[in-house]
């Protein structure tokens, strides 16, 4: 399947935030065949928001730059540059599932757990209202393994754990974008997030 539209009203997003909108990482998390994959690849997403995040707010091509820095450090830092606590806090959540997931043989992401990412998700702020995670959709247009069109939406309700942590995601990077413009435009900070009803591209 290709060319994912993301939620309701089925919108593009471009510009300076394309980075954290590539759909080869969205189509990954829907399509793995294991919920490590899902976790592993929304990792690396938050982690690249860090990224522009330190960079942006030190006049800096790549503060981390020049050797590897973990995760747990770089949202340390982070947070002492200004990041927002409760999105801080959800970003510690994804990591410790993440690490999980690596250190651990077989393991299961637990119903509390999953619920647990959700509701903080959901408590974000979010400039612009998202639907609560139980509500949103994704819906995938594209073709199948055999050429065949496929439209295919996935819900909270028929999703099963791989899907919901996509769909956790998505309204997680949803809520970082806006709040990460809104912060930026605040702080006179040039970084652009580009909108556009889809079919007008």
């Amino acid at each position: 399947m290709n060319q994912p539209l993301i939620g309701p009203g089925h919108v593009g997003v471009g510009g300076d935030f394309a980075r954290v909108f590539d759909p080869e990482d969205y189509m990954t998390m829907v399509n793995a065949l294991d919920e490590a994959t899902v976790v592993l690849r929304a990792h690396l997403v938050l982690e690249e928001f860090l990224n522009i995040w330190a960079a942006r707010v030190t006049s800096t091509e790549d503060l981390f730059e020049g050797g590897f820095v973990p995760f747990k450090t770089k949202l340390f830092i982070c947070k002492n540059l200004g990041f927002a606590p409760e999105f801080c806090d959800v970003f510690d959540r994804v990591n410790t599932i993440r690490n999980r997931y690596s250190h651990r043989r077989n393991y299961k992401l637990e119903e509390s757990g999953l619920a647990g990412l959700r509701d903080a998700v959901d408590a974000l702020p979010s400039p612009q209202p998202l639907l609560p995670c139980e509500k949103f959709e994704i819906y995938l247009e594209g073709h199948d393994a055999s050429g065949d069109r496929k439209q295919l939406t996935y819900t909270w309700a028929t999703a099963d754990t791989k899907k919901r942590m996509a769909l956790v995601q998505v309204i997680l990077v949803l809520k970082l974008v806006q709040w990460m413009q809104h912060t930026f435009n605040a702080r006179c900070i040039k970084y652009n997030l580009v909108v556009w009803p889809a079919g007008t591209q």
